[in-house]
């Protein structure tokens, strides 16, 4: 009876430590679920954020393909109007101030001889030298009207010269304006990528940081689902020994009624024979009495 009742204990005591082995198991495995879904959902976001950050690259991209062509014809309008600078440079060296001023002291002088000549009694020798200097006079007066002539052409293409100067340095501060505006347009862009970048960042890390959790929980309970199955293969070898035992008292039992049945006339046998099954019994170290 007492082996009995220690068999017992020691299964009772096997059945609990084996349902706190589960229980433990089960409680990490759950921990173990929350730590995964935190990380599924941080991976989910860091995800979503990839896309979006994708999304605002093309768009930064474009708004820079756009300023990066702006600025090609901003600096192609402003080399060509340093061209037309320079150019007009050179045609002003061509250029005379006072041109018409001597023209008018050179006319007024003519006049004055023309005058003489015909006013004042001059000998031969003093009109000769007079027309020689009338001829030598007209010949630069027509040599001056000529370079005045294209004097004034050439200031008339410096005026024009100096529209298209304007003109190209407008145009080129039309597209300065769109090279700033998109510039700063794709900037604002690549600021928010960048903060975009550093939530990615802590989200891995977030992410990370629950998977490790998520393995070593997942690790202890593993090692928990090992030690119950090992226990409940000594609970099964416990019940399996129990079990026999039953089935081999009540087969002593068994033998022991059919035996008294057969000496049940004979009253040494019996009690011979009772005594040898009781024996056989104390034997197996249980008595069980129904």
């Amino acid at each position: 009876w007492k082996m009995q009742k220690k068999k017992k204990s020691e299964e009772e005591s096997a059945e609990l430590r084996h349902g706190s082995l589960l229980e433990k198991r089960n409680e990490l495995n759950a921990q173990a679920r929350e730590f995964a879904g935190t990380r599924d959902t941080l991976n989910d976001e860091r995800r979503d954020l990839a896309e979006d950050i994708n999304i605002l690259r093309d768009e930064r991209d474009a708004y820079t393909k756009d300023m990066k062509l702006h600025k090609k014809a901003r600096n192609q309008y402003q080399k060509r109007a340093k061209e037309l600078i320079e150019a007009k440079k050179g045609k002003r060296k061509d250029i005379y101030p006072g041109l018409g001023k001597d023209l008018e002291v050179l006319r007024a002088d003519l006049k004055m001889m023309e005058l003489k000549q015909q006013t004042v009694p001059l000998s031969l020798p003093e009109e000769n030298e007079l027309l020689d200097t009338l001829k030598e006079k007209t010949k630069e007066l027509s040599r001056l009207e000529k370079v005045l002539a294209e004097q004034e052409s050439i200031i008339s293409e410096v005026k024009d010269v100096d529209e298209s100067i304007t003109e190209l340095f407008r145009m080129a501060d039309i597209e300065h304006e769109m090279v700033v505006k998109l510039s700063d347009q794709a900037q604002e862009v690549h600021d928010r990528i960048t903060l975009m970048i550093k939530s990615i960042s802590h989200l891995i890390s977030e992410a990370n940081k629950n998977h490790e959790s998520f393995v070593k929980l997942k690790e202890r309970a593993d090692a928990y689902h090992l030690k119950a199955k090992e226990m409940r293969e000594k609970l099964m070898a416990i019940r399996n020994v129990r079990r026999d035992e039953i089935r081999e008292g009540r087969r002593l039992i068994k033998d022991q009624n059919r035996a008294a049945r057969e000496m049940l006339y004979d009253k040494k046998k019996l009690d011979k024979a009772a005594d040898s099954a009781l024996e056989r019994l104390f034997k197996k170290g249980k008595v069980e009495i129904k």
